[in-house]
């Protein structure tokens, strides 16, 4: 039976790179938007001046993970494919900032509506599946690979804390940490597959079979 291809580890990884760089870009031509203190959503919210260079940088967020779990398959494709539906889920519905993306989410400059909504629980779908997908990576590979099982335990557990703190003050800064936990795991996964393929180790049933080199 015929097969689709597995695409290169690195289209994903490019993903994420696209992602960081487009949100940098964004976060320094809207007006008063600060690093450290606005989310990173923001900057694709219904009122931003830089909506679509926001909207674009989360789609690339999303396709990452959705490229991601066409890469790895079996198991771990799953969560990941979830994760990256969640990601464009939160491109899609924005949120409302109608003072633009400096400060928004607190008052005066938030709206609660629909969409508003199924942004906040489409952040909680995609990181119920990202600390899914590292905790079942770290289980599949407990024998093989036990450093780096037990680094995305910590990872799984640091990333549900930085989210937590957001909400409050410095979310720019949690925010900003909490994806740079779930995307540089996601890095290491994709790229590391391919050396442990090189290295002859087998990776299981989990999905993490390596693609040709």
């Amino acid at each position: 039976m015929a097969t689709w291809p597995r695409p290169d580890p690195k289209i994903a990884v490019t993903g994420v790179v696209l992602f960081w760089g487009d949100t940098l870009v964004a976060g320094s031509l809207a007006p008063g938007y600060d690093l450290t203190t606005d989310y990173v959503s923001s900057l694709a919210g219904r009122g931003s001046a830089v909506a679509p260079v926001g909207i674009v940088a989360i789609v690339f967020l999303g396709l990452a993970h959705l490229l991601a779990a066409a890469t790895l398959r079996g198991a771990l494709a799953v969560p990941l494919a979830l994760a990256g539906v969640a990601g464009l889920t939160i491109a899609s519905f924005r949120t409302g900032c109608p003072l633009g993306a400096a400060g928004c989410g607190t008052a005066p400059n938030t709206v609660h509506d629909l969409p508003g909504t199924v942004h906040g629980l489409a952040v909680g779908a995609y990181e119920i599946a990202i600390v899914a997908a590292m905790l079942l990576f770290a289980f599949a590979r407990r024998r093989d690979e036990k450093v780096f099982a037990l680094v995305s335990i910590v990872v799984a557990v640091a990333s549900v804390v930085l989210l937590l703190q957001t909400g409050g003050a410095d979310n720019g800064l949690w925010q900003r940490g909490w994806l740079l936990a779930n995307t540089g795991w996601l890095v290491a996964v994709l790229l590391t597959r391919k050396r442990v393929g090189k290295e002859g180790v087998n990776t299981g049933s989990a999905g993490l079979t390596p693609p040709p080199a």
